[in-house]
């Protein structure tokens, strides 16, 4: 690999020259691997062409579930989930055990494999919400809630500098790789909690409703969303940095 030191920059190809920018600065290098042809054709390659299926499947099943989850992955997920969240939709794949190398699929009943995927790993919920609660779901009527306790919040959420309230939030989402219209999401929110007294916050619950489709995975997030109380108005701090929203739970269908 080459790296460029002239004064021109160069970005794109010319002839078997690649030209491009990467952390490292302005790089170069020899164009190499088989073609697309190839790998389509030549039996060789096979494994090649099945990897590449398989990869693009669970890219395909990743990206659908961010776009389900944009509002709030906004405020909730750091520049690097989108990578480990392919990541686990491959080991997803990699569970079927129905289909063959190259054909398998991201399946409803694999999908346990997200329980534990941390949105942003700068503020993993475990590390700033101490308080031992966990969401309820019933897949037979739709409905989901927390309990919270009445609290002392800053006592079993932790502090951050600059922010003066927080607010829990349940999330649910419906979720099939293979059904575009599986996509609903609900959400509930917590009161905003002042995390800067000591006063003891009334007990709440946080209930929402999702009816998923028959055939779909209801995907359960938990998270700690931090603001700054500024004249009447709350305001997320630092644009969502050290929001946390993980994976906590599954329901198959």
């Amino acid at each position: 690999m080459a790296r460029q030191v002239s004064l021109v920059k160069f970005e794109g190809k010319i002839g078997d020259l690649s030209f491009y920018k990467d952390k490292r600065g302005y790089q170069a290098r020899m164009k190499g691997g088989p073609s697309k042809e190839q790998i389509n054709s030549d039996p060789r390659f096979q494994r090649t062409k099945e990897n590449g299926q398989e990869f693009g499947r669970a890219a395909n099943a990743s990206k659908k579930l961010r776009e389900q989850l944009r509002e709030v992955l906004s405020q909730g997920s750091d520049a690097a989930f989108s990578n480990r969240l392919t990541g686990r939709m491959n080991r997803v794949l990699r569970a079927d055990e129905i289909n063959g190398r190259g054909d398998r699929q991201v399946l409803a009943a694999n999908l346990g494999q997200l329980v534990g995927l941390e949105c942003n790993l700068k503020a993993q919920l475990k590390d700033v919400f101490f308080l031992k609660i966990r969401p309820t779901y019933d897949r037979a009527t739709g409905d989901g809630y927390i309990e919270i306790p009445a609290i002392i919040a800053k006592n079993v959420i932790k502090g951050l500098e600059g922010a003066t309230h927080v607010q829990i939030q349940l999330v649910a989402t419906e979720y099939d790789a293979q059904n575009p219209d599986a996509d609903e999401v609900a959400i509930a929110r917590s009161a905003y909690m002042d995390i800067g007294k000591s006063d003891l916050t009334a007990a709440q619950n946080l209930i929402l409703t999702l009816e998923p489709q028959p055939e779909s995975a209801v995907l359960i997030l938990m998270g700690i969303s931090y603001f700054q109380f500024v004249n009447g108005g709350y305001y997320p701090l630092s644009n969502g940095m050290y929001n946390a929203l993980t994976f906590v739970q599954v329901i198959q269908p």
